[in-house]
């Protein structure tokens, strides 16, 4: 068996709306180490959310796989019940966690309903008290009879947390955790992640928009930008040896603690239209350094070394 638990190969994903076809995702391949922390980070609407979506089997009734292959633990993902692998194998803390919980459902309800789908052995009970312990949720015999109305937004997100938890899965995957929490809440739900990603030895994909929370979480990290990866590598790879233009964007578009005198230059233009991506790069119309041949070819991926990669014409001519 090898050392990745997730792969994804050359994924094409789109939503069929009333507009048009939506292409979400175009061409993602990559994989995820067995307790590792994956980062993937870009701006809204490209594609980190509808990839791991795909993954999940959750895309909807509008999205659709149109080709590629994604394999668990060396088997086809296709091929599998998604009904037995999410929540036990591969569980999701989706994005806001003021809407995730059912309002009319006690918290113990909705802890103990993923034990019992999956025929948990051994108390259900007493497990789901143990979680909500473990998050920081106390009295715990207290809070598992109320309802979601009576927690803190941050108190929810860790509910969410113990909800993915409570069956082991052997991949999480965290989408935007800390959306709409404050600094402080933000730096306790991180940690508290990370303590139980640590102790359980699981994998993780955090989803993020924010360089700050890749920087101080992620073990190798996903730059992506119109549905495409656009970088890869280690932390140190992305944010001392970037190579991407569109990396690079988005360095000089956040405070470097490093340099706090440094003045932020933001990213001009907009994201594509991916109703109408384009033929070449997908960052060609934002791009300071685009050439003739990036309107019409999609780059060649170059290895910069065994962990880091991107995909580029500047790099191609650079070693032609």
């Amino acid at each position: 068996m090898s050392e990745n638990i997730l792969r994804v190969e050359d994924l094409h994903m789109s939503f069929f709306t009333s507009a048009g076809e939506v292409k979400a995702v175009g061409g993602v391949t990559f994989d995820v180490r067995k307790g590792e922390v994956l980062g993937i980070v870009g701006e809204s609407g490209s594609g980190k959310s509808a990839t791991m979506l795909s993954v999940m089997g959750l895309q909807g009734t509008s999205g659709r796989i149109k080709s590629g292959r994604i394999m668990f633990n060396d088997e086809d993902m296709s091929m599998m019940n998604m009904n037995e692998i999410r929540g036990r194998k591969i569980s999701m803390i989706f994005q806001d966690p003021m809407t995730s919980l059912n309002p009319v459902l006690t918290i113990g309800y909705q802890l103990e309903e993923a034990l019992r789908r999956h025929k948990w052995k051994g108390d259900i009970h007493s497990r789901a008290l143990e979680m909500l312990e473990r998050v920081g949720v106390v009295p715990a015999e207290k809070r598992i009879k109320q309802y979601p109305h009576e927690f803190s937004g941050g108190q929810r997100q860790r509910i969410m947390i113990a909800m993915a938890m409570i069956c082991e899965p052997e991949l999480l995957i965290a989408d935007e955790p800390t959306t709409a929490l404050d600094v402080t809440v933000q730096a306790q739900i991180l940690d508290l992640m990370k303590e139980l990603q640590k102790s359980s030895g699981m994998s993780v994909i955090l989803i993020t928009h924010d360089l700050g929370v890749i920087a101080g979480n992620a073990d190798r990290v996903l730059v992506m930008y119109g549905g495409q990866i656009m970088e890869m590598g280690t932390r140190h790879d992305i944010f001392y040896s970037s190579a991407h233009p569109y990396t690079k964007g988005l360095l000089r578009s956040v405070p470097n603690p490093d340099m706090p005198k440094e003045r932020l230059i933001p990213i001009e233009g907009q994201p594509p239209d991916l109703l109408n991506p384009p033929k070449g790069c997908p960052y060609v119309k934002r791009c300071p350094e685009a050439m003739k041949i990036c309107m019409n070819q999609k780059p060649e991926r170059i290895m910069l070394s065994e962990s880091h990669c991107y995909s580029c014409w500047l790099g191609v001519k650079n070693n032609a």
